[in-house]
């Protein structure tokens, strides 16, 4: 099938049972659904159309006979548009619970050969110039040659393989904590007794193929990896996690008018349950509840924020969105249109609010809150806490926090200071961990790699350790320069990328056109603007990770924390440095608010805290570089692999 960047979802599933009992009119659906998705419209090849009669009957059959039919059957799923799709995606329940999927590769073929080197089509460029001496290892177990092509392909399971790796990269929920994804092949018409071999070749372990002449072998595979259960759930989760890459950025407004294409998965759930369940009571005795609902850094915390607040809007409540964070305040603000008036500052609802006034009022970024409410950038106004203008103004109060990412000393809420106060109040406290990292294309592995770098004992960054590639990529660079190359590359190729560094160099003009970070002899760029100044295609600080002129400047703490861009390159400079085996702060490399924190350690978990931060803001992929020679050779020691 034809691949292009505009091609739209594929939406043919059903269950195996009902493409076994309507096979004919379900075929004619399958072609109508490929013409509304393709780009321009074409009607599918003979080849498909025959697949989809032949093929997938054969596999719906078999699922259907295993007592398996309410297993769903994705066909042509496609998980990126500039991607060949899948032939088919099932969906179900797995034997010991949970959710399970399987990738599967329908192939028509009923006779297949052995590599050949004396056919040098579909081989590597090495094994086409070798006049048929010879094949490499590589095409020696990763090819195999189709007669009816006159040419090789790839061994099935190589393909199985690629799809694997695309739903893990593109679809979060593929964390193999927390779903079972296998993948096979299935040459339902190969019976040819000198063709089996091609089920003994294990180029991807792990990875089976099957043919006709095998079908136990199939069936056990089915039977170990389904329940005979509605896979509806299933089948629900994988449609609601589409394209999951999408920049939270980028759906606000569908997020808050219900329409989005994140999903909430386990305790994202059960928080936004239990806080509308509050909302919705129209009478609460006792104490006042107050949700505290903690996460790292991409747990999905704005998101649950965002969600909670599109729905206590649409069932007609009174709610507040506010943030320790003003650019990911601004830039949600900016985004809802029509939902503007609901994102306000707390020292507006200090001010203008009663007593339960509002029905409920959702406190991002908990951990940026000063003491007491700020009036301007540098003046705190007297009397009452953050804390309790938020718990005493809503019905239903509701704090997101992460204690990882306080930076500077007026920070003062930890989580366990938020909880002493919120009693002190005489309010109840509900705790809600998120404990499943999303942002990050849903990997658990680096996010298991950031925590002990930043906490000085780092562990090796080891993506391709087994079947199971990582999603997410991690290098390092020797120069800023080649970082910034790199991540030009992935701006011109569609993504958005951006550069950070550690607030190591002085900030001396509004304009962002002062290159003032210098790293590098030869390399220096302009911090992100202030957001009073007229410099033509340089967005104000606040909108720097979002809007599209902010890839020329350096974005610091303060414009990327609480936001997310696809690439990321953080500039580590000398005020974190890798000694003796361990971190070193050096104040006096410390141009931030940092600095006044007056004890030695605190400021060393500030500082880490702020980098951590930093390499967390990515969702495809984050490069790393820093000034001091070091730190560079732990990046390699680690494994990293350099730009």
């Amino acid at each position: 099938m034809a691949t292009g960047a505009v091609w739209g979802d594929l939406e043919a599933y059903w269950p195996a049972e009902e493409l076994v009992r309507n096979r004919l009119a379900l075929v004619d659906k399958i072609e109508q659904c490929y013409r509304e998705a393709h780009p321009e419209r074409k009607d599918p090849s003979t080849g498909d159309v025959t697949s989809w009669r032949e093929s997938l009957y054969e596999l719906a059959t078999v699922l259907t006979d295993l007592g398996r039919g309410q297993v769903w059957m994705f066909i042509e799923y496609r998980v990126d548009p500039g991607m060949n799709p899948i032939d088919v995606v099932l969906a179900g329940e797995h034997p010991s619970g949970g959710l399970s999927f399987a990738a599967v590769e329908l192939k028509q073929w009923n006779i297949v050969e052995r590599p050949r080197a004396d056919k040098p089509k579909g081989l590597c460029a090495s094994c086409r110039s070798g006049g048929g001496n010879g094949l490499c290892a590589r095409c020696a177990v990763d090819r195999v040659f189709v007669p009816g092509y006159d040419k090789h392909k790839k061994h099935p399971a190589v393909q199985v393989q690629d799809n694997m790796v695309a739903l893990r990269k593109h679809h979060s929920m593929f964390d193999s904590r927390y779903v079972n994804l296998v993948g096979a092949s299935y040459l339902h018409n190969l019976k040819r007794p000198d063709a089996q071999w091609i089920g003994n070749v294990a180029p991807c372990p792990g990875i089976p193929t099957f043919t006709a002449r095998r079908p136990a072998d199939l069936r056990t595979f089915l039977e170990a990896n389904f329940a005979p259960a509605s896979g509806a759930g299933a089948a629900q989760a994988l449609l609601d996690r589409r394209r999951s890459e999408t920049l939270l950025t980028d759906e606000i407004g569908s997020i808050i008018d219900g329409h989005t294409r994140f999903s909430l998965v386990e305790n994202q759930l059960r928080a936004v349950h239990d806080v509308m369940e509050s909302v919705r009571a129209t009478s609460a005795p006792g104490t006042k509840k107050v949700y505290v609902v903690s996460g790292r850094a991409g747990s999905g915390k704005s998101l649950v924020a965002l969600t909670l607040l599109g729905d206590a809007l649409a069932e007609g409540y009174q709610a507040a969105f506010v943030s320790g964070g003003i650019a990911s305040r601004d830039t949600f603000r900016r985004a809802a249109p029509g939902r503007r008036r609901a994102f306000t500052t707390l020292s507006k609802v200090a001010d203008d609010r009663a007593a339960d006034e509002l029905d409920v009022i959702l406190c991002d970024e908990a951990h940026r809150l000063s003491e007491r409410p700020m009036r301007g950038s540098f003046h705190m106004r007297p009397g009452e806490s953050s804390v309790e203008v938020i718990v005493s103004r809503a019905r239903v109060p509701v704090f997101f926090i992460d204690g990882d990412q306080r930076l500077f000393a007026e920070e003062v809420w930890s989580p366990e200071a938020l909880v002493e106060e919120i009693k002190r109040l005489g309010a109840e406290v509900v705790p809600i961990t998120l404990d499943r990292v999303l942002r990050a294309v849903g990997s658990a592995t680096y996010d298991a790699w950031v925590q002990p770098l930043m906490a000085g004992t780092p562990i090796v960054w080891n993506p391709d350790d087994g079947p199971d590639p990582e999603p997410f990529q991690l290098y390092y660079a020797e120069s800023a320069g080649e970082m910034e190359g790199f991540l030009h590359a992935r701006q011109e190729e569609g993504a958005s990328a951006r550069m950070s560094a550690g607030m190591c160099w002085p900030w001396t003009d509004p304009s962002g056109t002062v290159p003032d970070v210098a790293p590098d002899e030869e390399w220096a760029r302009p911090w992100n603007a202030g957001d009073d100044h007229s410099t033509p295609g340089v967005p104000k600080r606040k909108y720097w990770a979002t809007d599209p002129g902010g890839f020329g400047q350096i974005g610091c703490v303060h414009t990327a924390q609480g936001l997310e861009y696809e690439w990321g390159g953080v500039i580590m400079g000398p005020d974190l440095t890798w000694e003796h085996g361990g971190w070193t702060v050096h104040r006096e490399h410390v141009l931030s608010k940092a600095d006044r924190i007056r004890s030695d350690e605190e400021l060393a978990r500030a500082i880490r805290n702020a980098y951590g931060v930093l390499m967390t803001r990515s969702i495809r992929g984050t490069v790393l570089y820093s000034v001091d020679p070091a730190t560079r050779r732990l990046f390699a020691d680690l494994g990293l692999q350099k730009v």
